[in-house]
C-alpha cells in the first residue's frame, strides 16, 4: 500500500464537512477541498474512496483553519447526527439494540474504512470491548484513532440521544499492538422505570401480605388502595416513556428509509442517464440533434436547475455554447 491507495470512504469526509458547516459556517470549504486534492463531487459520491495523503492533508488544513485540536473527535461524535452515512443509518437502526449495533461494528466499519479490522467482545449488557487492528502497510495517523473514538461514542445517540463513555487502555500509536476501546452506555430512561415498577409491585405485594397477618383488613383498605394506585401510576409512566422512545426510533427509521430511497432514486437516474446517452449517440448521426438529445436527457435525469453543453473550437482556443436549459432567454442569448 502507499499514500494513494484508496482506503477511506467519502462518507468520512462528508461527515467532517457537515460538522464544519454547522459549527464553522464561515469556513471556505472549496479551499479546504482544493488543498486536500479532493472535489465536492467526489465527496458527495458514496462509492468514492480517498487515499491516506488526501485525508491527512484534509485534516491538517481543517485543524489549522478551525484552530481546534479536538476536531477529529468532535466530527466523529457528529456521525449519527448527519445524513452523510446514508443507508448505514437505516441498517444501524434496524438492529434496534445498542449491543447488537456494537457487535456489528466490524461489518459497518468495512463500509467506510478498508485500513482496519474491527472485532467486538461483549463484556456486560451495557459494556463492550472493541479492538481495532491495523492492516499491513496502512500508515494511519493518531487523529484517525480520535475520529474512530468519536464515532464509537456517537453510536448510542441513535437510541438514547446520549454519547457513550469510552476508555482507551491500549493504542497502536503509543506502541501497543492494536487500539482497544472499552465502551459503556446508559439504557433509555424507560428501562430504569420498568425496573422500578417491577420492584414496586413485588414490594407492595410482599408488604401487603405481611400486614394482612398483623392488622384487620378493614384497617388496610386505604394503604392497599394507595399502594395499588402508586404501582399503576408507575406502570403507566414507564409505558409512556417506552412509547415515546419507540415513536422516536420509528420516526428516525422513517427518515433513514427516506434518505435511502432518495439515494436509490439518484443511482437509478444516473444509470438511466448513461444508458440513454449511449442509445442517443449510437442512433443519432446529426451532431446538433445529438447535442439537443443529450441536453434533454441531462435535464430529465440530473437534479440540477440549469445545465449547458459547450464544445471546443477546432483550434481548441475557445468554448462555444451549443445547448442549455433552465436559462432565461436573455441569458441564453448572452451565452451564445
Amino acid at each position: 500500500m502507499n499514500d494513494r491507495t484508496p482506503l477511506y470512504n467519502s462518507r468520512i469526509i462528508k461527515i467532517f464537512l457537515d460538522y464544519l458547516g454547522k459549527y464553522y459556517p464561515k469556513l471556505d470549504i472549496d479551499s479546504l477541498l482544493q488543498s486536500s486534492g479532493m472535489t465536492l463531487y467526489e465527496v458527495e459520491d458514496q462509492a468514492h474512496w480517498f487515499g491516506q495523503d488526501q485525508v491527512d492533508r484534509f485534516y491538517a488544513t481543517a485543524a489549522k483553519l478551525t484552530r481546534n485540536p479536538r476536531i477529529a473527535r468532535e466530527a466523529g461524535q457528529y456521525t449519527t447526527s448527519t445524513e452523510a452515512i446514508g443507508a448505514l443509518k437505516q441498517y444501524s437502526l434496524g438492529l434496534m439494540n445498542i449491543t447488537s449495533l456494537y457487535r456489528m461494528m466490524g461489518i459497518l466499519a468495512r463500509q467506510i474504512n478498508k485500513g482496519v479490522e474491527i472485532k467486538t467482545t461483549k463484556l456486560t449488557s451495557r459494556k463492550v470491548e472493541i479492538t481495532s487492528i491495523l492492516k499491513a502497510g496502512v500508515a494511519e495517523k493518531p487523529y484517525q484513532c480520535e475520529n474512530r473514538m468519536g464515532m464509537f461514542e456517537s453510536a448510542p445517540k441513535l437510541f438514547t440521544n446520549q454519547l457513550a463513555h469510552i476508555e482507551h487502555p491500549e493504542c497502536f500509536h503509543k506502541g501497543d499492538k492494536w487500539c482497544k476501546y472499552i465502551i459503556s452506555w446508559e439504557n433509555p430512561p424507560f428501562v430504569l422505570w420498568k425496573q422500578i415498577c417491577k420492584y414496586a409491585v413485588i414490594g407492595s405485594a410482599f408488604v401487603s401480605g405481611a400486614l394482612a397477618f398483623l392488622f384487620p383488613l378493614q384497617t388496610l383498605k386505604i394503604p392497599l388502595f394507595s399502594s395499588a394506585l402508586l404501582c399503576i401510576g408507575l406502570i403507566f409512566f414507564a409505558d409512556h416513556l417506552e412509547k415515546r422512545y419507540l415513536t422516536k426510533t420509528i420516526q428516525m427509521q422513517g427518515d433513514a428509509a427516506k434518505e435511502h430511497m432518495e439515494e436509490i432514486n439518484s443511482r437509478y437516474n444516473n444509470a438511466l442517464l448513461v444508458q440513454e446517452i449511449g442509445q442517443a449517440t449510437s442512433t443519432i448521426l446529426n451532431p446538433r440533434s445529438l447535442i439537443k438529445a443529450v441536453g434533454e436527457i441531462m435535464e430529465k435525469r440530473l437534479d440540477f436547475d440549469r445545465g449547458a453543453i459547450w464544445l471546443a473550437s477546432k483550434d481548441r482556443t475557445r468554448l462555444a455554447f451549443q445547448y442549455g436549459y433552465g436559462y432565461a432567454q436573455e441569458h441564453e442569448s448572452l451565452l451564445r
